[in-house]
């Protein structure tokens, strides 16, 4: 069989943890990633601000400094998923307000020209810890946009990423509010529960267990989302039968979205 087409393959926006970085992630993921090759592309990106080292994160990859985060990291020390209304948008790192959830799709949009791929490849994006805050809103900024386009369409354009639409989210060890955008400032009463797809993951040794069993019920339609829970802590699944399992839900779950 000839290898896929890499320009036209699927692609996943993946989203670090708080005190992490795309190179940690992406070798957090590459059990995931390298099971799931033949069928998605896995993208990862940076957070822009800098910070201290997150859980986990020493001493093994002492030397992948710098460690970044999604949101000033004004939250409470020892609790990665801890909510922080305060810069819940992620601003505070671009002057002209291109932050955020805003920037995030700028990214994306980048990446594809880097690459030479389109838009329409993006299918899903994928967070860790507070990366899941990250992948949510995007989420949640996708399905606000589609509301306001039925309901104002003028208003409904963004000024980036807007050929970006993602079909489902993968969130792994999550906890904390969605990243919030300037989209739900145009709405009266703007949507807080996210519809679209999804598929989290939760570690029965994770230390922060309840902030991910919080997201998933506060913020996350049990109609549309899945839970997958494994015998694990704060990490990417790596025992194999566990990837495994994951990859294979991944792959269903994307299928359920072309059907």
């Amino acid at each position: 069989m000839p290898p896929p087409n890499t320009t036209t393959l699927p692609r996943i926006a993946c989203f670090h943890g708080g005190g992490s970085n795309s190179t940690i992630f992406e070798i957090q993921c590459s059990f995931l990633s390298n099971l799931l090759s033949s069928s998605f592309i896995f993208e990862f990106f940076d957070g822009p601000f800098p910070r201290s080292a997150g859980p986990g994160v020493l001493p093994a990859f002492e030397e992948c400094a710098p460690f970044k985060s999604w949101f000033e990291p004004l939250s409470r020390p020892g609790a990665p998923n801890a909510t922080n209304p305060d810069k819940n948008d992620g601003s505070g790192y671009d002057a002209t307000g291109r932050d955020g959830v805003e920037r995030v799709l700028g990214l994306m949009e980048a990446r594809g020209r880097e690459k030479g791929f389109g838009d329409e490849c993006w299918v899903g994006v994928m967070g860790f810890s507070q990366g899941t805050r990250v992948a949510g809103g995007i989420l949640l900024d996708q399905q606000r946009r589609e509301r306001l386009k039925r309901e104002n369409g003028a208003l409904a354009r963004r000024a980036v990423g807007e050929g970006i639409r993602v079909a489902f989210g993968v969130l792994c060890n999550g906890g904390g509010v969605p990243m919030d955008s300037e989209v739900g400032f145009k709405l009266d009463t703007p949507d807080t529960v996210i519809r679209i797809p999804t598929l989290h993951v939760h570690g029965y040794k994770d230390e922060f267990l309840q902030y991910s069993r919080d997201q998933l019920a506060t913020f996350y339609d049990r109609d549309t989302a899945e839970l997958y829970e494994i015998n694990y802590h704060h990490a990417m699944p790596w025992v194999k039968a566990e990837s495994e399992e994951l990859a294979r839900r991944v792959k269903e779950l994307y299928n359920r979205t072309r059907a």
